[in-house]
């Protein structure tokens, strides 16, 4: 965003803000047969509405939620193929009308399988080393148990709409490969988020564009919001979890993805190492809340080994009213720079604005009345 007085008032309050609390409510456990370790990643489809989940070892759990259950029950067990590898941390669907066809990240070789005939006899189709020296980058190897633990995918519609910009700095104009958007993978090593545009239809053919710094040193989960363009990173180092939202923006400084919120206290517990959700456009869906969206959380080892959120709140940016100004944020992100949040979409136009720095009640001057209205407000946000 712009630099101006207002985004300097956000800064200061940020700065003064209290850690971000967990916001999703208490967590429902999924029955999941003969999962009790290893349970690595989740992608939820938004068109079947259905809910994936995979071990390390290639196995395949598709869920959808039972209305008059009112719990999410399992639709089908798969095996992957051998050929996807024998550790796989994470998934996701790219063509999302594409049911029956799964990519894969192996951690332990940095190999992203497409996984086809999931209905069938699965098999590979095609697969990419993504750990390969290219375009003048290398994403590291698994070294010590850490490495590539994450994979998702974002349009190029959404990344457009987002200003998104290369590692780099540089504009970006779209995906080259055929994919039609670019695929993101968050590695332990450094906390680092790589970006790659690959061909989906020829093997090992694709671009490393470099990584992005975020909040926190490991990343061990992804999940994109095509409804909402927002990207939600899960962090886990030392099992300290925590939880980054952003729209994959990097205006503050390129090659740092920019945090519009992150959840850093009392979060679930436990070696949690994936996340998705349903999204904004299930708001209410479910068995979630009223205007809130489920979160599912796999953990490898510990219990729930799958567990659902029922309240992950459904918001997206709206003005923000501040004492000096407004920017746009999400509500998240207003309720921790301690400001007044207008609504989904709308227009600073609509903050008032105080006759004169400081006055805070508006009287047109600023007296011992203001001073008492900011001293009681004085302490942690909360």
């Amino acid at each position: 965003m712009p630099f101006t007085q207002s985004t300097l008032c956000l800064a200061i309050l940020t700065s003064l803000a209290s850690a971000t609390p967990w916001p999703a409510g208490p967590e429902i456990a999924i029955d999941i047969d003969d999962a009790s370790n290893n349970l690595s990643g989740a992608t939820w489809n938004p068109v079947t509405e259905t809910l994936w989940v995979v071990r390390q070892n290639g196995q395949l759990w598709e869920f959808a939620y039972d209305e008059i259950a009112g719990s999410f029950e399992l639709e089908r067990f798969v095996s992957l193929p051998s050929g996807v590898g024998s550790d796989i941390e994470a998934c996701m669907q790219v063509d999302q009308l594409a049911t029956n066809e799964l990519y894969a990240l192996d951690e332990n070789t940095g190999i992203v399988s497409r996984a086809i005939d999931l209905g069938g006899s699965p098999s590979v189709l095609r697969s990419w080393d993504l750990s390969a020296p290219n375009n003048g980058h290398t994403m590291p190897d698994e070294q010590g148990g850490a490495g590539p633990e994450a994979i998702e995918f974002a349009t190029d519609s959404a990344l457009l709409a987002a200003g998104f910009r290369l590692p780099d700095g540089s504009g970006f104009t779209g995906s080259t490969k055929g994919m039609g958007g670019l695929i993101f993978v968050g590695h332990q090593i450094d906390g680092r988020l790589h970006v790659f545009d690959v061909n989906p239809d020829v093997s090992n053919d694709f671009i490393n564009y470099g990584s992005f710094l975020t909040s926190a040193t490991e990343i061990a989960g992804l999940h994109f919001d095509r409804a909402s363009g927002l990207m939600y990173i899960w962090h886990n180092p030392s099992n300290i979890n925590s939880l980054e939202v952003t729209t994959l923006s990097s205006d503050t400084t390129a090659g740092v993805i920019d945090s519009v919120a992150v959840y850093d206290s009392d979060m679930p517990e436990g070696n949690t190492e994936g996340i998705a959700l349903t999204g904004q456009g299930a708001c209410g869906d479910h068995g979630a809340d009223p205007e809130a969206q489920v979160l599912f959380l796999t953990r490898d080892g510990g219990t729930p080994n799958l567990g659902s959120f029922n309240s992950y709140p459904c918001s997206s940016s709206g003005a923000c009213c501040v004492v000096t100004g407004c920017d746009v944020v999400t509500e998240a992100s207003c309720e921790n720079f301690g400001g007044i949040w207008l609504g989904d979409a709308t227009s600073c136009d609509n903050c008032p604005s105080p006759a004169c720095l400081g006055d805070l009640d508006n009287s047109g001057d600023v007296n011992v009345t203001d001073l008492l209205m900011m001293l009681e407000s004085w302490g942690p946000c909360v």
